[in-house]
């Protein structure tokens, strides 16, 4: 994993003034997983959450110690033809169904569903939602919670469970979902409502107030979202004892996996994600949990995922702590590793998709009429938002991105856009200005999906480069 000088710069500070979970024994651990779409389309996020979930609960984590966050519109859909199942790989297809009830047959142990948390659901899905969970702010999500639990117009519902964390504490953070330059997606308010977000310099705050605070002593971070490294690179703080790992560099695609499967005459849509079915296998297999690191971890993950490019970001002096430290609740004694983890190859059924042509691919190949009409209006939307965009940025005369094709390039981890955004404070004003724009252009201009909001954020991010918010918000009138 390369390694930038100011990365370095941050490990060589923290090997002189120790860890603080290191140098005063192992404190607890919290865990935070969000699936942040929803549409039985994106049926791969919440089944991405449920399998992490399960997962966690296998290796010991209570519920009060977990964290959940998923629209949870997935099992119960009309569209499931295993109403009440949720599976996140091909392997768990049923081939046979239940003589007696005529029900698809599961294989035990395939249905993430099974026992998977919703500590917030349907509408409380939320940036703000998140914002207020990694910051331990009960005060804010017990009103926020209120507000939604009391709203009989609008699915969803929550209880104020934030982190409780400490200065002892270890945190792992785990997002599926779409995401673009410097953002990832939340569902909208309401079908077909603006696309919600949270920015880089969003997560980068909450990052620095949980240090500030003292709510962990090391964080880790695993992200699935195209354009996923965008969210770290040249942004995530220094010194602040935090492992970023994401499912692509900043500027390309990540992939959905085991898609176009069919279930008797049903097609499915994409079963997992790339990137994070691959971490999960990984990390179930024999002995890998307990004896193998972070970075042992990146480096089979990263292999695997030969679609696009894994990246790591921040203190990778972390590196090197066993993947138990953070996933087994609580950590028990190994012993010593007796020989190499052995390698094993990720086998895979059905096509990998672009994330961001998932959707429309599911919608595509489906003979049912919601799902055409889906498909239509999902078009429509695109048609009007492209046309806009492409016009806004012709009369601001903001240059087309740079080619960037070398998708399997460590060091395109750490490669900067062009233009580029500026540090410090002016890079406070290209993030303002970017969020901004965005909610103006979606007010004035054309609603983004989930899909569009990843293929137009270079645009945005380039004119907020090029441009100030007030030239932007003229040209848009």
């Amino acid at each position: 994993m390369a390694v930038s000088a100011a990365a370095l710069l941050g490990i060589i500070g923290l090997l002189c003034g120790a860890s603080v979970v290191a140098g005063e024994g192992e404190g607890d651990k919290w865990a935070v997983l969000v699936a942040g779409s929803s549409g039985f389309w994106n049926y791969r996020h919440q089944a991405d959450v449920c399998h992490a979930h399960q997962i966690l609960k296998a290796a010991g984590f209570p519920d009060d110690r977990v964290i959940v966050m998923r629209y949870d519109d997935i099992a119960q859909n009309a569209l499931n033809p295993m109403p009440g199942v949720v599976v996140n790989r091909a392997g768990c297809l049923p081939t046979e169904r239940d003589a007696s009830t005529g029900e698809w047959d599961v294989r035990e142990g395939c249905n993430v569903e099974v026992g998977c948390g919703r500590d917030y659901y349907g509408a409380a899905v939320s940036p703000e939602s998140f914002i207020n969970v990694l910051r331990g702010d009960v005060s804010a999500q017990r009103l926020f919670c209120e507000k939604i639990n009391s709203d009989p117009t609008r699915f969803g519902g929550c209880e104020p469970k934030v982190l409780n964390s400490t200065a002892r504490d270890r945190v792992f953070v785990a997002f599926f979902d779409h995401g673009g330059t410097h953002m990832l997606g939340f569902p909208p308010a309401w079908k077909y409502g603006a696309m919600r977000y949270v920015t880089a310099k969003d997560l980068r705050v909450a990052m620095e107030h949980m240090r500030s605070v003292d709510l962990y002593g090391e964080l880790v971070l695993y992200i699935e979202a195209c354009e996923s490294g965008s969210m770290f690179n040249d942004i995530l703080p220094q010194n602040v004892s935090a492992f970023a790992v994401t499912a692509a560099d900043p500027f390309h695609s990540s992939y959905a996996s085991d898609c176009g499967l069919r279930l008797g005459g049903v097609t499915m849509p994409c079963l997992g994600d790339l990137f994070s079915v691959n971490w999960m296998r990984d990390v179930t297999r024999p002995g890998h949990m307990k004896y193998e690191t972070l970075e042992e971890d990146f480096d089979i993950v990263e292999e695997q995922t030969n679609l696009s490019q894994v990246c790591a970001y921040g203190d990778e002096s972390m590196a090197s702590e066993q993947i138990s430290s953070y996933l087994e609740y609580p950590t028990k004694p190994a012993g010593p590793r007796r020989a190499a983890l052995r390698r094993h190859s990720s086998p895979r059924s059905g096509a990998a998709v672009p994330s961001l042509e998932a959707a429309d691919a599911f919608l595509a190949a489906s003979a049912i009429p919601e799902l055409r009409e889906e498909l239509l209006a999902r078009k429509r939307l695109r048609e009007v938002a492209e046309a806009n965009l492409a016009e806004l940025a012709a009369v601001l005369d903001v240059p087309q991105a740079r080619g960037l094709h070398d998708i399997h390039d460590k060091s395109i981890c750490h490669k900067k856009p062009d233009p580029s955004f500026a540090d410090g404070a002016a890079g406070d004003d290209f993030f303002d200005c970017l969020r901004s724009t965005i909610d103006r252009f979606q007010d004035v201009c054309g609603i983004l999906t989930a899909e569009d909001l990843t293929r137009s954020s270079s645009v945005f991010s380039r004119l907020c480069a090029a441009r100030t918010a007030s030239q932007i918000e003229r040209a848009m009138g």
